[in-house]
């Protein structure tokens, strides 16, 4: 699992091209095609929350960790920050978000 510190935190996020996205949920799972790349992923309720922020406009990781507390109404513990660290890497990677 990746550090925090693996990841520049005031870095701004944005979603690359949220108009074009075409989604499936399913009970456990959501299935995002992007036309533009031709990819699909299969990303799970907790991913999909993160996305869900980011599609509300660019944020930085420290942000997100911000955002993500009030919905959960508590302060995160290290491994869920993780856990929004590793998703925003692998949202980048994807190519589903990328840094302003």
């Amino acid at each position: 699992m990746p550090s925090e510190e693996l990841i520049n935190k005031s870095a701004v996020y944005h979603v690359v091209n949220t108009a074009d996205f075409l989604w499936t949920s399913f009970e456990d799972s959501n299935i995002l095609y992007d036309p533009a790349s031709g990819h699909t992923q299969v990303l799970n309720d907790f991913a999909r929350e993160i996305l869900d922020l980011l599609e509300d406009g660019p944020k930085t990781v420290s942000h997100l960790f911000s955002e993500f507390e009030e919905i959960i109404e508590k302060e995160l513990d290290p491994d869920l920050k993780n856990k929004i660290v590793e998703t925003v890497i692998n949202f980048d990677n994807m190519g589903i978000i990328e840094p302003v």
